[in-house]
């Protein structure tokens, strides 16, 4: 591998890393709401009679498809 190879590969996940860092902000709001959605269906979940190990179950997958 060439040195300029080498030095665009370093450039490129250098520039990854810092743009994964300054989306980090973004990805706690993200999982903030899907853990919100998790807990509304698995409460939801439980108020039509599962069980709590049923409700796991359930709420892992939240879409209707």
């Amino acid at each position: 591998m060439s040195e300029a190879h080498k030095t665009m590969t370093a450039a490129k996940m250098s520039a990854l890393t810092l743009a994964a860092k300054e989306a980090m902000p973004q990805e706690v709001s993200r999982a903030d709401l899907m853990a919100q959605v998790r807990r509304i269906h698995y409460d939801a979940s439980i108020r039509k009679g599962f069980s709590a190990d049923q409700a796991i179950i359930l709420c892992m997958e939240t879409n209707l498809s």
